[in-house]
């Protein structure tokens, strides 16, 4: 006899899917909806800036500063409503991110997001722009 049972339908997760005409745009349009999705980025002054890097391979590079950017989010309320990639590789990329601190005075709090994931992550090249699909945890 079993005391619980498991359910396929548990919706714990949010996505989304972005285009742009380079992967330095793909990574920076990446955080910054992933931004949007926390709160309304047109809401945000570009007061303070912030340096995040990774050090990985395509896709996995953008799932990892999408979570360096989600923890700055948890561990600082930053929000960045500007985004610039510095330095690109293979296998490494730095970013500046500018915006300011989430104030929920201000600010209207749309999801919480506990990570961006591997599951169904895509980032490739289709005709002439590139595509990125990140699933988060939420």
């Amino acid at each position: 006899m079993s005391f619980y049972e498991t359910i396929d339908s548990i919706t714990a997760d949010a996505g989304i899917r972005v285009r742009a005409e380079n992967l330095e745009n793909l990574l920076c349009k990446s955080l910054l909806a992933t931004f949007n999705e926390i709160t309304h980025i047109e809401e945000i002054e570009q007061k303070e800036e912030r340096i995040i890097e990774a050090h990985s391979e395509i896709p996995f590079l953008l799932v990892d500063l999408i979570n360096m950017a989600i923890f700055l989010h948890e561990s600082e309320l930053f929000v960045a409503s500007s985004c610039h990639v510095l330095e690109l590789k293979k296998d490494y990329a730095r970013v500046k991110l500018v915006g300011d601190k989430f104030d929920p005075q201000r600010h209207e709090a749309k999801l919480v997001i506990k990570a961006a994931t591997y599951h169904n992550l895509k980032v490739e090249k289709v005709g002439s722009e590139w595509v990125a699909e990140i699933i988060f945890d939420i």
